[in-house]
């Protein structure tokens, strides 16, 4: 025993023997550890594992539907195929990187783009290199370069002609460039391999524009020269947007090009690239860069892409394997002009939306909103943003070591969006829209054809399409050299100009008043004006007609006139009177907007999915401000249509009845000077005689109102006070003190009262003294005719007639009917609302109904030829309105039918349209047609038919 203790000790004493015992220790410790990782921990480091190899990608939901009051469609979701770049997947030209350039060079070429280089290398022979700084500085610098374009040791020697030949034969250059397009070509292949991303936002901008798309990015500023800014002059949202963009000090006062310059650095582009490809390629870099932070998280460049896009895309995925084609949900409006400023649109959000929204979470504490996402700018988009906002479901899936998809591991179905259904009839909203937009080109046709007083001549309708921006002097600056009409009165302009800076400031509105002047002065025709519309693409035409107008066989006038009968052209593109107007329908028994018509209006299609920078660009310069949204943001005084409100406030309070009768004596001195008259008086010198207060309403007699006011006053004491008093209690009781309560934006009333007196001149005039301020027996008279002060939206005069055609019961407007589920529950209903009821008493009342059926039917009724081919009668009121002198009175209908069971309201207001026709008269029959059917025209479905299809 002894004798193998001691061989032990001896063996313990070798080296190998102590190796060997380190190497098993080192084996324990192996198999511990594995033992312990792959069966103690298995489970744990598994899960871990998966997670290191897969991704979560966001499935958008589907935005809920806004549909109309029988479920038609406003605002849907069509399916389309989009260009995505998921940069989460690893990009590698090295392999293409010489055969895209030179697909770039090749397009550059095509397209006459003068390319150049910054090479450290002289341009001409002898050539020498271009470094600066002291010789050793400069020594160092050339070893640098030549270091970064592959020389090696043996090679640090070549001369500066030695270095062109080597990157030549390096890259390849073609045989058929010109040296300076085989230095720009190498130029390109050494700046563009420091950045992989950048020749493919650059090979990806040249194709999608070569194969039509629209590229979509979030940068605020147009795709094409000029490369306006978009924020409207808000000096303060430019400054914070270039903040974001990591620009400060004078930077914040650069114009757009420079921050494309400022931008084109930004992310690494080389210089001499064509502008407009830089600013499309700096908008790809731009959208990636906004999701730097976010993994996995893709960028929609192009959508509803066409089949050779989608071709191009699949062919090159081994080229670019982080572009993908990726379905999107496209935003769809059905007859989007009629409808946006009810139904608004959607767009990419603002940082604005984002502070909005960036704090929603959902049921499981995770933010509902990215920096990404699409929101709702304006109308019921916006108002119900988080309700059509549907959640997004995931899909985690395995990845390979450059990001590629390999398989599915798990999903989470997206949850779409609530459904909004409005009160608004769309036949009945499309037809107001329609019958209002011909009934004006109707009058402004007139206005064209024939002579008279109210006739306008070929120099007044070019002047007011140039001052209403609808012969754009911005374009005309920013015009191409092929556009050969607005480059002829550019380069007249320059002549009568020669200091004249195309890039100053004030350079459009100078060149606007150049051509109103030419006009005038015969500088300019109207011949050349047409031709530079046409090219601007606001007067559609064929080439026949261009050489009818540059023969003189087709005047100016006369194309126009021909546009506007074919209905190429509407009223509103000649910014002539009448073209602008405004119409609500309501239901007379509850709140509910049967429609909202806003003339003219904008296409939100144009603004949704791709925003068109252009067309947005118009419509702010347009001066018929089109994007206002009429019904609800357009005051005016409400003229005549307000007279069966004092009417029935002097019956309810015994002043008159409804036998009272007071001789109209043309002028009414009672109120102090300025004398008021009867318009009638003031029109031909007559009266309308003794009249009670349904003829009063009958023949609209202003006497009879003046009359009223002051016996309703303290008339024994010299005042009216106390008639304004009660005149504005009852003008409470019809809403015309608050808004209506309707979902969107409404600008308050102003009520004809002493305090908004003294409000409306101080808004103008601060330092007003109390004189000026002061309430008189003159604002009392004329506030009962619908004048002083009195200014309201067409909504709220709209209430008002609901409300008297019901018997004095006021709800709140609303165009919201209900909200639903995914699933088809309700999810909210509109309750309605009651705010006052007024007790009249019937004879009052029948008496104030008796005077509007007058209105409409009566022999002396200043609608009576309005509505007499209808079925059933209207009872009705119109008005007139002043506010330019130089131009005519806005007019109001107002009505409800039928006359014997009242069914809705109707307004129409038409700004500057007294003498043109009546517009209003026909928009509120053809409503009330629509509305009761009588237009209607049932399909023919028996056998007979059938088969005779």
């Amino acid at each position: 025993m002894r004798q193998y203790w001691e061989h032990f000790l001896d063996l313990c004493k070798s080296r190998i023997f102590v190796l060997l015992c380190g190497i098993c220790l080192l084996f324990f410790i192996l198999v511990a550890r594995l033992f312990y990782l792959q069966i103690i921990h298995g489970d744990t480091y598994e899960a871990s594992l998966t997670a290191n190899v897969s991704k979560q990608v966001n499935v958008p939901a589907a935005r809920g539907g806004i549909y109309d009051r029988y479920g038609r469609p406003l605002a849907a979701n069509t399916a389309a195929y989009s260009v995505d770049i998921d940069d989460s997947v690893t990009l590698d030209l090295s392999d293409s990187r010489l055969e895209l350039v030179q697909d770039l060079m090749e397009d550059f070429l095509a397209e006459d783009f003068l390319v150049g280089d910054a090479l450290p290398i002289t341009k001409t022979a002898p050539y020498t290199f271009q470094f600066e700084g002291t010789e050793k500085e400069q020594k160092d610098a050339e070893e640098a370069w030549k270091e970064s374009i592959g020389l090696d040791k043996k090679q640090m020697e070549y001369t500066a002609e030695e270095c062109l030949d080597y990157l030549f034969a390096l890259y390849e250059a073609p045989d058929s460039y010109s040296l300076t397009e085989k230095r720009a070509y190498v130029y390109y292949i050494l700046e563009l391999g420091k950045n992989d991303k950048n020749l493919m936002a650059l090979t990806l901008a040249q194709k999608l524009t070569e194969y039509g798309e629209t590229l979509i990015d979030d940068i605020p500023m147009d795709m094409e020269y000029p490369y306006s800014f978009q924020f409207n002059g808000n000096q303060t949202r430019e400054e914070q947007w270039k903040a974001t963009m990591t620009m400060k000090d004078e930077e914040l006062s650069y114009n757009s090009l420079e921050t494309l310059d400022f931008l084109r650095d930004f992310f690494g582009l080389p210089e001499y690239l064509p502008t407009d490809l830089v600013r499309k390629a700096v908008g790809i870099r731009n959208s990636l860069y906004a999701v730097r932070y976010s993994k996995y998280q893709s960028v929609t460049i192009a959508a509803e892409i066409s089949d050779k896009t989608l071709a191009y895309v699949e062919e090159n995925q081994d080229v670019f394997p982080c572009v993908i084609v990726g379905t999107t949900s496209l935003r769809e409006y059905p007859d989007g002009e009629c409808f946006s400023h009810i139904v608004g649109y959607i767009r990419q959000m603002t940082e604005s939306d984002y502070a909005l929204y960036k704090d929603d979470l959902d049921a499981e504490g995770n933010p509902i909103y990215s920096a990404t996402d699409v929101v709702g700018q304006s109308g019921i988009e916006k108002l119900y943003e988080r309700e059509l906002n549907g959640t997004d479901g995931t899909i985690l899936m395995e990845v390979d070591n450059q990001g590629r998809r390999m398989n599915v591991i798990d999903t989470t179905e997206p949850i779409p969006g609530k459904d909004v259904y409005l009160t608004i009839d769309s036949e009945l909203q499309k037809t107001a829209y329609y019958t209002l937009e011909e009934a004006l080109t109707d009058s402004v046709i007139s206005r064209l054809s024939s002579g008279g007083k109210y006739s306008v001549s070929t120099t007044e309708l070019f002047a007011s399409m140039v001052s209403a921006n609808h012969i754009s002097a911005s374009l005309i600056l920013s015009s191409k050299e092929s556009d050969t009409a607005q480059q002829a009165l550019l380069a007249k302009m320059k002549t009568a100009n020669p200091l004249f800076d195309t890039e100053a400031e004030d350079a459009a509105e100078t060149l606007q008043t150049f051509l109103l002047d030419g006009l005038n002065n015969g500088g300019v025709s109207a011949q050349e004006l047409l031709l530079a519309m046409i090219e601007q693409g606001r007067a559609p035409t064929t080439p026949e007609e261009i050489d009818q107008i540059q023969s003189g066989s087709l005047s100016p006038a006369g194309f126009i006139i021909r546009k506007l009968e074919s209905g190429e052209m509407n009223a509103a593109d000649t910014a002539l009177d009448p073209c602008t107007g405004s119409v609500v329908v309501s239901q007379v028994d509850s709140g509910q907007v049967l429609a909202l018509v806003t003339y003219p209006s904008y296409d939100n299609n144009e603004l949704v999915n791709t925003f068109n920078n252009s067309y947005y660009n118009m419509l702010l310069e347009d001066t018929n401000t089109p994007l206002v949204n009429r019904p609800l943001k357009q005051k005016k005084a409400p003229g005549s249509t307000f007279k069966m409100i004092p009417a029935l406030a002097g019956l309810e309070t015994g002043t008159i009845t409804p036998t009272t009768t007071i001789r109209d004596q043309g002028i009414f001195k009672d109120a102090g000077t300025p004398y008021a008259r009867c318009w009638i008086y003031s029109n031909s010198g007559s009266t309308h005689g003794l009249v009670n207060v349904s003829h009063a309403l009958e023949v609209s007699c202003n006497y009879f109102f003046y009359e009223l006011a002051y016996r309703m006053g303290n008339a024994e004491e010299g005042t009216t006070e106390q008639a304004i008093t009660t005149l504005n209690e009852y003008m409470a009781a019809f809403g015309l003190n608050s808004t209506t309560g309707i979902e969107l934006e409404e600008y308050e009333p102003t009520m004809a009262s002493p305090y908004y007196k003294e409000r409306t001149i101080k808004t103008y005039n601060p330092d007003a003294s109390t004189s000026q301020t002061r309430w008189t027996d003159g604002d009392t008279i004329r506030a009962f005719i619908g004048q002083s002060v009195n200014s309201y939206a067409p909504v709220q005069m709209n209430r008002y007639i609901a409300t008297l055609a019901n018997g004095g019961t006021l709800y709140t407007y609303h165009l919201i009917d209900k909200v639903t589920n995914p699933d088809g529950s309700v999810h909210e209903q509109t309750v309605e609302n009651i705010e006052h009821v007024m007790d009249f008493q019937e004879e009052n009342l029948q008496a104030v109904y008796e005077g509007m059926y007058l209105v409409a039917n009566g022999s002396k009724g200043t609608l009576r030829n309005a509505f007499t081919d209808l079925p059933v009668e209207v009872a009705a009121k119109s008005g007139t309105a002043q506010e330019d002198l130089s131009r005519s009175s806005h007019t109001w209908l107002v009505c409800f039918a039928p006359y014997d069971d009242p069914q809705i309201a109707i307004t129409v207001m038409i700004p500057f349209g007294e003498n043109y026709g009546s517009p209003a008269q026909v928009v509120a029959k053809a409503i009330i047609r629509e509305y009761l059917g009588l237009d209607y025209e049932p399909s023919n479905t028996n056998m007979e038919t059938v088969f005779a299809q």
